[in-house]
């Protein structure tokens, strides 16, 4: 194990994601704000609808590359070809099949031209998506991470000069379009030098079928994650799916906390899969612990200053959202608790008992969200998704404690409780005051209570302040 490459891996991945995501957040809040309920419901639903389209261009040979090719680096060249026929292939079916179905969908005329340059631009980012599962296989996560960086930064350039010019919800898809294109372009020149791609046809289906089992997952599950947007953006009005989607979006864009921890040691993790399972443990279990506690204070503080924090974000604008936001953040703690443990079936050679659950959760999500939203308005898509990441995390934990091994979660969690109860009581008392205030204060105390009570937080945050002042 190269400590020191997994070191550099998880530095680059961590600076440039936190960089990307902030960036991400701040123009997500500024294109919300600038576009009102009404445009960003059809933005929202533009998005949704593509993006749902561009999963099934992911038959799972890019997540079998990296759990191959992390183990026989000799494999990656034809894997690497395979894999770039194939999504180039199926990415001119999907946008095919988005063009196609947008009309019967019954869109308006500036969701369905959106959709149209949008399906382009996401086109050419699953291309890209696939570039950055070799450098994961390789270890060279730093490259792709510099890469990432680099596309939120151009588009964050692109989409301020659309708003400084005051130009309409259409011209924002063009800024992903150009950016995407760009980094094609610049993916394919650093390359050149570094793997040969070999298609080899006569085993393409046999990849392709092994590789089913991460694409079924990826599809089941980033299609649960936009599916609540989806299903309300053919049922209900532009300005309801804008309210919806100003709260649940923001949310979404903190998902990235747990596969951010984890990404830089998917390759580690392959390999104690087969041949510790101790330490395979070990690690999970702390893995979680860490997870928990960031989720678990993220939404606590969030459902606390719901109301402050939306009406500055956004505003004033979407205060209808802040019910929503108190509901949906929960989706952050749950999936920090659950992501972990979906990782041991997929790195123990369960990946198929992942997917099943992912599959049954997109069922009873759909029926969830037809049940309800009759009753319940928007609400009813919030509840729904609750109470399926609720499922999820259950089901992964009755299928790791009965197929791999006793995992031990429950012990991990009261620390990160008592601290959360205490930095919301801090948070109420300082909720008249400014978020960010009352967020930075509550947060303090959250850090300060954890470090003091549990060993494990002690130890990091000892790491951290040697860090910062240089071992001294």
């Amino acid at each position: 194990m190269d400590t020191r490459l997994l070191a550099k891996n998880a530095t680059a991945l961590g600076v440039s994601s936190i960089l990307a995501k902030s960036i991400s957040a701040v123009m997500g809040i500024l294109v919300t704000r600038y576009l009102g309920p009404g445009p960003y419901g059809d933005y929202s639903a533009a998005y949704a609808y593509a993006g749902t389209f561009i999963l099934f261009s992911e038959l799972g040979i890019s997540q079998l590359m990296v759990q191959e090719g992390s183990k026989k680096p000799e494999v990656l060249p034809r894997y690497f070809g395979n894999t770039l026929f194939v999504k180039a292939l199926l990415c001119v079916l999907c946008y095919i099949a988005m063009l196609i179905f947008m009309f019967p969908a019954g869109y308006n005329e500036t969701v369905k031209t959106m959709i149209v340059f949008v399906g382009i631009a996401v086109c050419f980012n699953a291309i890209d998506q696939s570039v950055y599962n070799y450098y994961q296989a390789v270890q060279k996560i730093y490259i792709s991470a510099a890469f990432q960086f680099l596309t939120t930064v151009l588009i964050a350039l692109f989409t301020i000069v659309v708003l400084v010019a005051g130009l309409g919800v259409v011209s924002i898809t063009f800024t992903h379009l150009f950016s995407y294109i760009i980094i094609t372009v610049l993916l394919y020149f650093a390359l050149r030098k570094e793997v040969k791609p070999k298609v080899d046809f006569p085993n393409m289906g046999n990849m392709v079928r092994n590789g089913l089992p991460f694409g079924v997952h990826r599809i089941f599950y980033y299609l649960f994650t936009q599916f609540s947007i989806l299903m309300l953006s053919l049922t209900v009005t532009n300005v309801e799916l804008g309210v919806y989607s100003a709260a649940y979006k923001l949310i979404l864009v903190l998902i990235f906390i747990p596969s951010l921890m984890t990404s830089a040691l998917y390759p580690i993790l392959y390999q104690l899969g087969d041949s510790d399972r101790s330490q395979h443990q070990g690690v999970i279990e702390k893995i979680f612990k860490v997870l928990s506690a960031v989720g678990i204070a993220g939404s606590t503080l969030i459902f606390v200053l719901a109301g402050p924090l939306l009406t500055w974000l956004y505003d004033g604008k979407f205060n209808d959202s802040i019910p929503i936001m108190m509901i949906v953040t929960w989706f952050l703690a749950l999936e920090c608790m659950s992501f972990s443990l979906g990782d041991v079936l997929t790195t123990t050679g369960r990946q198929m008992q992942r997917t099943i659950v992912q599959g049954i959760s997109l069922v009873l999500l759909a029926l969830l969200i037809f049940t309800l939203v009759p009753v319940f308005g928007i609400y009813g898509a919030a509840y729904g998704v609750i109470l399926v990441e609720i499922f999820i995390f259950f089901a992964y934990y009755v299928l790791v404690r009965k197929n791999v091994y006793k995992v031990r979660l429950w012990r991990q969690l009261p620390t990160t409780l008592v601290a959360a109860a205490l930095m919301a009581g801090v948070a109420w008392l300082l909720y008249d005051f400014h978020p960010l205030i009352s967020a930075s204060v509550a947060g303090v105390v959250f850090c300060l209570v954890i470090v003091l009570i549990d060993r494990d937080f002690r130890k990091i945050g000892t790491f951290i302040l040697e860090r910062v002042t240089g071992g001294r």
